[in-house]
């Protein structure tokens, strides 16, 4: 008995690693970015380890809350809009 496996769940398999990568690759690119943090604005290494630390609290609030999102709105929805932030918030520079 062999059960075919639809593109849908291809594809959801293929976005959740996609944005895991994408979130791992962020705190690294903090970590990598102290040096120049600290030159750029003359700060000290305990006061830009506060910027990783207060990126994975704001992590831990999200993933509760993202149950309570999840029965407000699609999950098609939600995915999308972050995403769409997510992109635009990397895009960005000042």
């Amino acid at each position: 008995m062999s059960s075919k496996i639809s593109k849908k769940v291809y594809a959801a398999i293929l976005a959740t690693g996609l944005m895991s990568f994408s979130g791992v690759l962020v705190e690294t690119a903090m970590n990598v970015t102290f040096p120049i943090l600290m030159k750029q604005f003359v700060l000290a290494t305990n006061t830009v380890q506060w910027m990783t630390s207060i990126y994975l609290l704001v992590i831990s609030v999200i993933v509760p809350l993202s149950a309570v999102l999840k029965s407000s709105f699609k999950t098609k929805q939600l995915f999308v809009t972050a995403n769409l932030l997510f992109f635009a918030a990397s895009c960005w520079t000042p």
